[in-house]
Parts: structure tokens; sequence; C-alpha cells
């Protein structure tokens, strides 16, 4: 078998290639996974954001309900703050789910009731609430016959341009971007409904 110096020269030049040929694919694979990773994360923050914008949209349209089938007692429906758990509202005299209660009576029960699936008190880890609303607030406005209803809740990331809300949380700070200066509410996501309820 004959080889000459050139021949040798070649074989090693030929000895790195492989090497280099799993490294290229290496990093192309590495891209893509990472690739991967990004979008993976963008469509989870997309599922909850879409998941809690749900809730509140159920909440609004219970409360509504609520407030539909027993329109005598409006004003008593008009709340300010609903959510706060440092102030939450006392659990009712009667059960109205159990027992006939007086239409003032099924305001109080309804307020109570809709404040806790609010707060998700339902499902709880320990000693935290884990379903509901994160940070949910809430609030029922009315005039003449026409309600309106503001449910607020913590978003994941900063979005421009909070619309003001009646609810009294704009105060409370916890709608804040940490990154920009107190009070700027760019965590807060909101959903408003009006509706007219005629009054018996």
């Amino acid at each position: 078998m004959v080889c000459t110096k050139h021949c040798d020269g070649v074989r090693r030049l030929q000895l790195g290639c492989g090497l280099i040929e799993v490294l290229v694919a290496v990093l192309v694979f590495s891209t893509g996974m990472m690739g991967l990773a990004a979008a993976q994360l963008v469509g989870k923050k997309a599922g909850y954001e879409a998941n809690q914008r749900s809730i509140a949209t159920t909440l609004v349209v219970d409360i509504l309900e609520r407030i539909r089938a027993n329109p005598g007692e409006l004003a008593a429906y008009a709340s300010n703050n609903v959510g706060n758990e440092g102030a939450g509202m006392p659990l009712p005299a009667t059960d109205c789910a159990l027992w006939s209660c007086l239409p003032g009576e099924l305001a109080t029960y309804d307020l109570w009731q809709w404040e806790s699936l609010l707060l998700g008190s339902a499902e709880q880890e320990g000693v935290r609430y884990v379903g509901g609303l994160v940070s949910g607030r809430a609030c029922i406005l009315h005039d003449r016959g026409g309600v309106s209803v503001a449910v607020s809740w913590r978003g994941v990331g900063p979005a421009g341009d909070p619309q003001a809300s009646p609810c009294a949380s704009e105060t409370a700070g916890i709608y804040d971007d940490p990154n920009g200066a107190p009070g700027n509410n760019l965590l807060r996501r909101s959903s408003v409904m009006f509706s007219y309820v005629g009054v018996n």
C-alpha cells in the first residue's frame, strides 16, 4: 500500500470534521429548543390571562343575574372594594341556600357568596386561597336602575394605559408594576359591564 505525504495531510484535516458537524448540529438543536421553550412560556402566560379574564366575566354575569332575580333590593347590592380580605363581608345570619330568605337577607347572602367566589375561598391549599382571581377586587354601582359591575385582578406583566376603575383598589398598590412609579397600576386588568335592571 503506497501513501504519500499528501494523503497523510488530507487524513489529518478530515479527522476534526466529524466533531465540527456534531457541534453545529447541537447548536442548531439547542437554538430550536430555546425557541420552543420561549413559545411555551408565552403560551402559558396567554392561557393564564385568558383563564383569569374568563373567571372575571363569569363573576360579573353571575352577580348581574343575582341582582335581576332580586331587583327590589338593588341599593343593597351596591358595594365598593369587594374582595378585600382584611375587610371581608361577615358570614350572613341566614343561609339562603338552605332556608327561605327575605329580599334584604338574600341580597346580603348573594354578596357574601359572590365575594367568596371572587376570592376563590372554596379552593384552598393550606391556608391560601387558590381559586378565584389573583388579587381580585370588585365594585357594584347603580343609578336609576342602571347597574355597573367592575372586577379587577392582577395580570402577569405590565400593560399600557390602564383604564380608571370605580373600585377603590387603585389606592391599594396591589396592581403596581414594581419597575414603575407608585400608583402606576400597570398590572391591573379589569372587566366592566353595564346593564339595566327593572326595579319593581
